[in-house]
Order: C-alpha cells, then structure tokens, then sequence
C-alpha cells in the first residue's frame, strides 16, 4: 500500500482517503479543503504502515473511502482500532467481491481475467458518467500505474477480501446511482441498516461532483444527491 500526502500543513485535522482500484493520487488533486490528506492506493498488500504514526500527530481524523478502498480503509480502521470523528464511504462496501453486497464473483472473475490494456481503457471509461467526464478524467485523473500491478492489484484484493470481513462503524455512504461497476442495488442492500444513504446523480468515479473534501466528509451537497433510508 502506498502514502501520498495531498496536503500536509501540521493542523489538528487529517482526512484519510482511501483510493478505488488502480488509482493513483491524481483521481482526486483536484478536491479542496482546509484539513490536511493523505491519500492511499495500491492494495496488493493492505497494511498499516504509516498509519498509526499519521493520526498520532491530529485531534481529528476523517476517512474517505472510495470503491475498494472502502474494504481497505474498514480492515485497516478495525486492525488498528482508530478512533475517526468521521467515516465516509462513496460507492463501495466492506464486502467487495459479493454477489449480494459488492461486485459479484462472476463479475469481477470476467473483469479480472479480461484485464488488458484495453480492457482497462474500458473500465475507466464506465466508470464515468459521459463523454465530458471521460475527457476531464482522461486529461486529470488517469492513474500513472503499470498495467501490470494493477492485474495483480485486482487478484490480491479478491485473496485478502475473502480472508478478511471487517465491520466497522460508518458515518454515511455515498451511492450514485447509474454505477455499472458496484452494483448501487448490491450497495444499498449492505448499507441500509448501517449508515445513512445519500444517492447521487452519475456513474462510479463520484469525484466530479464535489469541490472539496468538506463537501464530501460534512454531506453538504444537496444540489447533488438525495438523503434515502439508513441509520447510525
């Protein structure tokens, strides 16, 4: 697993984010905010590494997680049983290979064994909403990784999930609602009775739709999405 800080200020507030598959810090440099982030990608090992030395250093700690990186950030929070003011998941569960709760096996088994330089051209692209977002994201966001890590990135995710079901609390989850990668329906099914819901308008990459890491961790973003069932 590897650590970028996005921003690094030596405040008393950090966010964690917790990258999709593939990813790289890129996906999100463009999200403002005033805490300090440190953004983490590159699952072929989920470990704590920095971690703990990380949220040592600040009285407030958030977590935003996105896709796969909701499973890591839940098996990294559970591990290391760190107390976070905030924890935000956006279009992913702690069960990610799932046919009732995440991506189901016969899918991500194709996606897996598909996986080429072209086949990953294609995910990319359904990730996104239209061909504006495949523009933006083609010029901003597309992770600098070799194909080749990501492949084995996409088989040791599915190892470690299967060997590692962590439950940890979530302060609400993002859901968008035409996502053809993690099932919403699968989505809602797992956060129902866990977290608050709030559905947005697009496709799996969310990122588009927010300015700023406030915008996300304090749900201010009304114009955008709508508050459906859950609970604390």
């Amino acid at each position: 697993m590897r650590a970028t800080w996005l921003r690094r200020t030596a405040g008393e507030q950090v966010t964690l984010f917790f990258n999709g598959w593939g990813m790289d810090e890129r996906a999100v440099k463009h999200l403002t905010g005033k805490s300090d982030v440190i953004a983490f990608h590159d699952y072929r090992e989920v470990n704590s590494g920095i971690i703990p030395g990380v949220v040592a250093a600040y009285d407030i700690v958030d977590v935003v997680a996105w896709s796969m990186g909701v499973w890591a950030a839940a098996t990294l929070l559970a591990r290391e049983g760190i107390a976070v003011r905030n924890a935000v998941a956006l279009n992913g569960t702690e069960r990610p290979v799932d046919d009732l709760h995440g991506i189901p096996t016969r899918s991500y088994a194709l996606t897996e064994r598909g996986m080429n330089a072209r086949g990953r051209e294609r995910f990319f692209d359904r990730m996104l909403d239209n061909e504006e977002e495949r523009e933006a994201f083609r010029a901003r966001c597309l992770p600098r990784r070799s194909l080749e890590e990501q492949i084995e990135e996409l088989r040791r995710i599915r190892e470690q999930a299967a060997r590692e079901q962590p439950r940890t609390k979530w302060s609400k989850a993002f859901i968008s609602r035409e996502d053809v990668i993690f099932p919403a329906g699968n989505q809602k099914e797992w956060w129902k009775y866990r977290c608050e819901i709030t559905c947005l308008d697009g496709a799996h990459y969310p990122f588009f739709r927010f300015s700023s890491w406030d915008s996300i961790i304090n749900h201010g973003i009304t114009e955008h999405g709508t508050t459906e069932q859950g609970r604390d």
